[in-house]
Formats: C-alpha cells, sequence, structure tokens
C-alpha cells in the first residue's frame, strides 16, 4: 500500500500529513506564532515551592511559571523499561516520592536545568522535568542519568537482549544514559553509534551553552515540525517524502545527511502546479477535523464536543436500521469506534475523553466492541489507558496531551456567539485567501485579482500577510487588490478576476 509524508510550507504556516491508500492518517501543524515548547531546555529560576502539591513553580522565561513534580526530579519516564545485567525489565518498583520531598530538591532562588515535556494549556503553564531527553532517530540520549533501557513497545526477548548488548557498549563509553526507541528494532551497531555520536556532540554544545546563558533563559531549541516529523515517523515503509518547498527541501537534505542517509533517496522537491494536499485529495479530508459531526457510511453518525475538561463522543444510529436493535447498534458501533480512534488521532485531542456507543443488552457484543477499540487506538503513539465498557455503553479514557490540538490551533473563539461555538481565525481565512488566491491566478492565468474578505480577515493580510502578498505578485506578476467587506461572514470570502 502507498504511503507518503506530504510537508506542504506556506510563509504563515506548515502542515504535515501522513497518506496511506489514499486516506489522510496522521496530520500535524505548526505556525510561527504557535512554535511548540515541548522539547525546549531551559536554564530556570526556582520562584517557589508548594509542598501540599509537590511541585516547584520555575520561571524559564516565558512568561508562566512551569510546574517541576518531585516524580518529574526523582523518577524517569514510565515509557521504557530499565534494564538489568541480563537485558530484562528490571522488577524493582520504584517507591512514589511523597509531595513533601520536593522541600529537600528544589529551594527558591535555586537554578536548575529543565526541558518542557507538555505545552501551556489554558492558565497552567508547561510542565517541566529535569530528566533531560535528547531524542535521535533510533536511540534516546539522557545525559544526567545513567541508565540504559528499551522501549516498553519492544516485546521480543532475543531481540531485547540483543539491543541491551550494543547499548551497555555504547553507554559505557559516554558515562551517559540510552534509551533504545521503538524505531531501533533490528538496527546494527554501527547505525546506533552514528547516532550516539550525533547526539553525544549535541549535549556537549548545549552543556557549553548553559555555562554562559544567564538564568531565566532558554538553553536549547526543539526542531520545527517536519524535522520533528521525520525523525520520530518516517519508517522503511515510506514510499516516498514529498516536500513543497525548496528551501525546506534543502535543509531536511541537510538534516538527513547528519541523522537519516536511509531518507534521502526517498525525499523528493514536489514541482507541479497544483497543491500538493489538492492533488492527493486530502484538503476536504482535513477541512473535516474542524467538523462536530462525522457521518458513517452505514448512515449513522458520530458526534465530537470538546470541552474545557474532556471531550466527549456521542455515537448515533442515524438513519440505520435493521429489524433488531441490537444488530443495528453493533453495526453502527463497530463502524464508528474506526472513526473515534482515527479521529482522536488526527485532532490530537487530549486529557480525558468518554464514548458513549449506542446501548447494547448483550454482554458479548459489549465485549467484542471493546477489543476492537483496543485494536484500534494501537497505532496511535500517543498514550492511552482505557476502562472497560460500562453496561451503558459508556467507555472513558485518558490520552497524552503534549501540544495544542489541531482544532485549537486554528480556531478561535466566535465573536458571534459570546464563545459557545467557534470560528477559524482571521490567520486561517488569510491563509485559506491567499491560497485562493494563487489558485485563482494559477489556473485562470489573469493579471488582477480581488478579494472580499471580513474587516477582520482584511487587516490581517494588509498589514501581517503584506510580504506574502507582495511575494505573489512578483512571482505572478499580478496584482492582488484585498477588500474588507463588512457584510462578509468572517469564514467567507469571494475571489473576483
Amino acid at each position: 500500500m502507498q504511503k507518503e509524508i506530504l510537508i506542504n510550507v506556506e510563509s504563515q504556516e506548515k502542515r504535515v500529513a501522513v497518506v496511506e491508500g489514499g486516506a489522510l492518517e496522521e496530520y500535524y501543524i505548526e505556525r510561527p506564532s504557535e512554535v511548540t515548547m515541548v522539547g525546549n531546555i531551559y536554564k530556570g529560576i526556582v520562584r517557589s515551592v508548594v509542598s501540599g502539591i509537590g511541585a516547584a513553580f520555575v520561571d524559564i522565561g516565558c512568561g508562566k511559571n512551569g510546574f517541576l513534580y518531585v516524580t518529574d526530579m526523582l523518577a524517569p519516564s514510565h515509557e521504557f523499561d530499565l534494564l538489568d545485567a541480563n537485558g530484562s525489565g528490571s522488577s524493582v518498583r520504584r517507591p512514589r516520592p511523597r509531595p513533601s520531598e520536593i522541600n529537600k530538591l528544589a529551594k527558591p532562588g535555586q537554578e536548575v536545568l529543565v526541558q518542557v515535556v507538555k505545552e501551556p494549556i489554558g492558565n497552567k503553564g508547561p510542565r517541566l522535568t529535569t530528566h533531560i531527553g535528547m531524542p535521535g532517530r533510533f536511540i534516546v540520549l539522557v545525559p544526567l542519568d545513567h541508565h540504559i533501557g528499551i522501549s516498553k513497545k519492544v516485546v521480543d526477548r532475543q531481540e531485547r537482549g540483543r539491543l541491551y548488548k550494543i547499548l551497555k557498549k555504547i553507554a559505557s563509553a559516554y558515562k551517559m544514559g540510552f534509551i533504545v526507541r521503538t524505531a531501533g528494532v533490528g538496527k546494527t551497531e554501527w547505525e546506533f553509534k552514528r547516532e550516539s555520536r550525533y547526539l553525544g556532540a549535541l549535549w556537549s554544545k548545549i552543556n557549553r551553552d548553559a555555562v554562559k546563558i544567564k538564568a531565566p533563559g532558554i538553553v536549547y531549541e526543539e526542531r520545527g515540525l517536519t524535522f520533528r516529523i521525520l525523525r520520530d515517523i518516517f519508517k522503511e515503509d515510506i514510499n516516498r517524502v514529498l516536500v513543497d518547498d525548496r528551501e525546506e527541501y534543502k535543509r531536511l537534505r541537510h538534516f538527513a545527511n547528519s541523522l537519516m542517509p536511509a531518507m534521502k533517496k526517498k525525499l523528493m522537491l514536489y514541482k507541479e502546479r497544483t497543491n500538493l494536499f489538492d492533488s492527493r485529495g486530502i484538503e476536504k479530508e482535513i477541512e473535516g477535523l474542524y467538523r462536530k459531526k462525522i457521518a458513517l457510511k452505514c448512515g449513522g453518525y458520530i458526534f465530537i464536543e470538546e470541552t474545557e475538561g474532556l471531550v466527549a463522543i456521542d455515537v448515533n444510529s442515524g438513519s440505520f436500521s435493521r429489524k433488531r436493535m441490537e444488530d443495528t447498534a453493533f453495526k453502527v458501533n463497530s463502524e464508528a469506534l474506526v472513526h473515534i480512534a482515527k479521529q482522536i488521532r488526527l485532532r490530537d485531542i487530549g486529557g480525558i475523553i468518554v464514548i458513549d456507543f449506542i446501548d447494547m443488552i448483550q454482554e458479548k457484543y459489549r465485549n467484542e466492541i471493546f477489543r476492537a477499540l483496543i485494536n484500534a487506538v494501537k497505532r496511535d503513539k500517543a498514550r492511552i489507558k482505557i476502562l472497560k465498557m460500562s453496561e451503558f455503553g459508556i467507555v472513558q479514557m485518558t490520552r497524552q496531551r503534549v501540544r495544542k490540538g489541531v482544532r485549537k490551533v486554528s480556531y478561535e473563539n466566535c465573536p458571534y456567539c459570546s464563545g459557545r461555538g467557534s470560528v477559524k481565525s482571521a490567520t486561517t481565512m488569510a491563509i485559506d485567501v491567499l491560497r485562493a488566491i494563487k489558485k485563482e491566478i494559477e489556473t485562470a492565468r489573469v493579471r488582477s485579482v480581488s478579494a472580499y474578505v471580513h474587516p477582520n480577515v482584511a487587516n490581517y493580510l494588509l498589514n501581517e500577510d503584506r510580504p506574502s502578498i507582495t511575494r505573489l505578485e512578483h512571482e505572478h506578476r499580478a496584482k492582488i487588490v484585498i477588500i474588507a467587506d463588512p457584510e462578509t461572514h468572517v469564514e467567507n470570502f469571494k475571489i473576483q478576476k
């Protein structure tokens, strides 16, 4: 089955889509104004310590103080197994630290080197850890720890033993900790050594910079979206990686030379006139990620409602019906769970999720739907915990929340309904308008184009996006006129030749 990574670069945002068999399977978006903090390393100052919740509040120079919990100072991540002398997972359970232990580890005014592990959400600042991790393609360097470990997703005992022997050699040479990622399965010792040299050199630079920088301040900034995606999701089953921007293509080739040589032959510059995402027919599917209602082929539908504290997903039979209600419920639920798993992944929904399936009387049907849901979420890279389905057809689950979801990046509270709903932001609409103008110029080959837009969108285009308009005019030798129309809805616009 054809599997591609598509990278669309605009001056205002970068989008990455993983397409498998013509269907959108993963989607990511990043804008210069909302670049992620996750992975960044800061030299911070402890401002206060609250023993009641076992956390220190650390000023990292970004406005909101970060949370540094006692568990993030004492215990390493639970995403991997510590390896003992035989290369098998350690069975020793680390005692859970008491909240009051934070007083021994952090003092007001103390300088501390921390890494962001979770974005600030709402009024909460970023979550921090002192267990610095430098991820590569196959391994993660943990320079301030001395343990070696392996992802819990690697279950083959023979492979774990082989990886342990390689890891032990590397760790003894560097006197630092290493963790094997799932992508490291089957890789050679030479590949691990090559990557460890790269990560070791990177850490040495970070260490030197940390000494020079005055707290609070940033010491290391994690790579941008396209680099992270290729590092974390590129595998041998990817047929090709298409990039529609020459400069980004050059940067990624340089990145591949240093860390991912196997990707070079699959990395290609997209030169066609048709928009990259349009050429694969996924633009409409992306637009569907912002809708609350998703129709199912059987006639039923699912409804997704995001709130501040949790996400509610409701399954409805809609127009689908069979003679037996139990058969109707089972059929709709079976189709719905596949879409639910995919939508959660595509929208990057995190936190508490409650799924209300159609009631099924027979326990065997409930168990079958639950098992199918477990299998459906296995391809999700985020940590997920699911509780067993209740007799009312309710499933409760949690999904790791690291960054803002797709919807929160692209939408803002609706000014027409005082925040009860949402509309596209002026930034998003400006991007849509420029994309439509570019398409109109290229297809109709006109020399002048007028765009009638909402005043907020016009203001953004004529100020923030003026360089983008000028560049389009220069590239296509066309005149672009932006007209503010108070009667136009913020999500609507009209292009005239």
